[in-house]
C-alpha cells in the first residue's frame, strides 16, 4: 500500500497545491535569500510577487549549465545558488515566517536557534556533476536536504514495491555523484539492510557476486553496463542469483536492446521473474525518479517516470524557440527547485530530451496519479562534451552510438576510439570501433551489418572496426577499475594555441577519456 499522500492526490488538487508551495517558496526563500536569483530577478525587474500562478513561470528566465559552472577566476558561483539567510532580509518574509522566526529564538534561545538554521541552510554534503572539465560543478545539500533525499529514496523503493527484510547490494561506484548516495539514502530511509560495494574498482566482480550469493542478496543497483558485465560473469561462473527479484539501473541511459540482454542473464542465473527497473536523474536535479514495478515488468511500453510533485516542478519546452509544450508533447526537460535550500535552481535547461513530454493521467500500470515523464530521454549528460562533435566534417550526435551498440544481440562489448591521422591536430579524424563479438558470429559480416547499421542511422561510418578479446576490451573499457566505463574516448591532440605556433617543442596530445 502506498504511504505517500501526493500518490493518490487528484491532478487537480496536487496542481494546486504544488503552486501554492512554489509561489510561498519564492517570495519567502528562493527571493530573499538566494544571491544567485536576487540579482537575476532584480535585473530583470521581476517580483516574486509579480507571479501568479505556474502558467506565469515564463517570465523567469531560463539558467543553463554555463550559468552555474565555477570559473578559474570565479570558483565560488556554485556557491551563490545555495540559500543564505541574512537577518537583514528578513524584514522581506511573510508576518507569519517572522512570528515563527521569533517564537524560535525565544523558545530554543540563541545557541538553539543558530544549530536549527544551521541544520536547514547549512551546506554538510556535495555531489558533482560529471564530466571532463576542468571545474566540474559542485551541488550543496544541506541536513534539511538529505531528509528530502531520503524520502525520495524511500518513495522510488516504494515504486519498485521493495520490503524492509529484502537485502540490497549497491553496485554502484563509489563517488560524489547522485547515483551512489541516492541508493545509500534510500536503503536507510527503507530500513533495508544494505551493502555499498563501490562498484568494481572498489569491491571488485568476484566478491560482488560472492556477496549477492552469500548475503542472498534479493536487490542489485548498478549501471545498465556493469549490471550487463557482472550478470554475464555470473552466468559464465554459474552462480545462483535465483534470490534477486529486482535490479534497479542508473547512472546512464537504458536502451531497450540492452535491457533485454540483461533479462536473458537474469533468466541464466536462474532470477527469471526479477523486474529490471530503469531510472531517470541529473545531479542538478538532486534526486532520481523511477518507473513503477508492474510497468518494468510489463512487455508493453514503459510508463514513465513518476515524479515528485512537493520536490520539483517540470516543464517541457522546445528546445529552438524555449516556449512551453503541452501534455504529451516532446521537447527538452526544464527543472525547478521546490523547497530545497542547498543549491536552488529555477527553469534550469538540462538539454535532456523527452520524446513523450509529460503526461498528468493516473499511470496505466500502478494507478498513481503523480506526473510521468516519457521513457525515451535523449540525455546531454550522458557524454556532455562528447554530445555534438565534428567527425569527418560531420557534425555526429555520439550519445545514438550507445543504443545503438549496447543493445545488438551480436555484440558483446564495444568501445569507441576517436582519434587524429598520424596524430596531426590538422589531419583527417578515425574513428575506431572495438568490439567483442558473441561467439559464434562471422565477425566479416557483423562487421558489414554495423557499418551499415552506423550509416544509416549516425550518418558516418567508422575508420575501421577492430574486433577484439572480451578481456581486452573489458580493460580498455576499464570496467573493474574506473568509477565510470570509458565508452567513447577521445584522443586527438588539441592544435597549439597561436602563441605556441612558433615553438619548436611539440605539444603532447591531452587523454581526454570519458569517465
Amino acid at each position: 500500500m502506498s504511504k505517500t499522500l501526493w500518490d493518490r492526490m487528484p491532478y487537480r488538487l496536487y496542481r494546486a497545491a504544488q503552486e501554492q508551495r512554489f509561489l510561498r517558496y519564492l517570495r519567502e526563500q528562493v527571493y530573499p535569500f538566494s544571491p544567485f536569483y536576487r540579482r537575476l530577478f532584480d535585473h530583470q525587474r521581476l517580483k516574486p510577487g509579480h507571479l501568479r500562478s505556474l502558467e506565469e513561470m515564463d517570465c523567469i528566465p531560463f539558467t543553463s549549465k554555463a550559468d552555474i559552472a565555477p570559473l578559474p577566476d570565479k570558483p565560488e558561483i556554485p556557491l551563490s545558488l545555495v540559500l543564505q539567510p541574512d537577518p537583514e532580509r528578513l524584514g522581506g518574509l511573510s508576518a507569519a515566517l517572522r512570528a515563527r522566526q521569533a517564537w524560535l529564538r525565544l523558545s530554543r534561545g540563541r545557541g538553539g536557534y543558530v544549530s536549527l538554521i544551521q541544520d536547514e541552510y547549512l551546506p554538510v554534503h556535495t555531489h558533482f556533476t560529471i564530466g571532463r572539465t576542468a571545474l566540474p560543478t559542485p551541488i550543496f545539500y544541506t541536513r534539511y536536504d538529505l531528509g528530502r533525499v531520503r524520502e525520495a529514496g524511500r518513495r522510488l523503493f516504494e515504486l519498485a514495491e521493495l520490503k524492509r527484510d529484502d537485502i540490497l547490494i549497491n553496485a554502484f561506484p563509489f563517488a560524489p555523484h547522485l547515483a551512489f548516495w541516492m541508493t545509500y539514502f534510500a536503503a536507510e530511509a527503507a530500513g533495508m539492510p544494505a551493502l555499498h560495494t563501490g562498484g568494481g574498482r572498489i569491491l571488485g566482480t568476484e566478491r560482488i557476486l560472492d556477496a549477492l550469493e552469500r548475503l542472498r542478496g534479493n536487490v542489485l543497483t548498478a549501471t545498465p553496463s556493469y549490471a550487463y558485465h557482472l550478470l554475464r560473469r555470473a552466468a559464465e561462473e554459474g552462480r545462483d542469483l535465483s534470490r534477486l527479484h529486482t535490479v534497479i539501473l542508473g547512472g546512464d541511459a537504458l536502451p531497450e536492446g540492452l535491457k533485454g540482454k540483461i533479462q536473458s542473464l537474469l533468466k541464466r542465473v536462474g532470477a527469471e521473474s526479477a523486474a529490471v527497473m530503469a531510472t531517470y536523474g541529473f545531479t542538478e536535479g538532486r534526486v532520481a525518479w523511477s518507473e513503477c514495478r508492474p510497468s518494468a515488468l510489463s512487455k508493453e511500453k514503459s510508463s514513465g517516470y513518476h515524479l515528485f510533485p512537493d520536490m520539483e516542478v517540470m516543464e517541457i519546452i522546445d528546445p529552438e524557440s524555449g516556449d512551453r509544450l503541452d501534455e504529451g508533447e516532446g521537447g527538452e526537460i526544464v527543472y525547478s527547485s521546490l523547497d530545497w535550500r542547498g543549491s536552488v535552481l529555477l527553469r534550469f535547461r538540462t538539454g535532456d530530451l523527452v520524446k513523450e513530454g509529460i503526461t498528468f493521467e493516473p499511470c496505466p500500470f500502478c494507478g498513481r496519479s503523480l506526473p510521468r515523464l516519457g521513457s525515451t530521454i535523449t540525455r546531454a549528460s550522458e557524454y556532455k562534451e562528447f554530445q555534438l562533435t565534428k567527425l569527418k566534417g560531420t557534425l555526429v550526435d555520439l550519445n545514438a552510438f550507445y543504443p545503438l551498440l549496447s543493445g545488438h544481440k551480436d555484440v558483446l562489448e564495444w568501445q569507441l576510439e576517436i582519434r587524429k591521422r598520424n596524430d596531426d591536430p590538422y589531419d583527417l579524424d578515425e574513428l575506431i570501433l572495438y568490439v567483442t563479438p558473441v561467439e559464434g558470429i562471422i565477425k566479416k559480416y557483423l562487421e558489414k551489418e554495423l557499418v551499415s547499421l552506423l550509416q544509416k542511422e549516425v550518418e558516418i561510418t567508422p575508420t575501421r572496426v577492430v574486433f577484439t578479446s572480451l578481456n581486452r576490451l573489458l580493460d580498455r573499457l576499464g570496467l573493474e577499475r574506473a568509477g565510470r566505463e570509458r565508452r567513447i574516448v577521445d584522443h586527438r591532440p588539441a592544435p597549439p594555441r597561436p602563441e605556441e605556433s612558433g615553438s619548436m617543442e611539440e605539444e603532447e596530445g591531452q587523454d581526454t577519456d570519458n569517465v
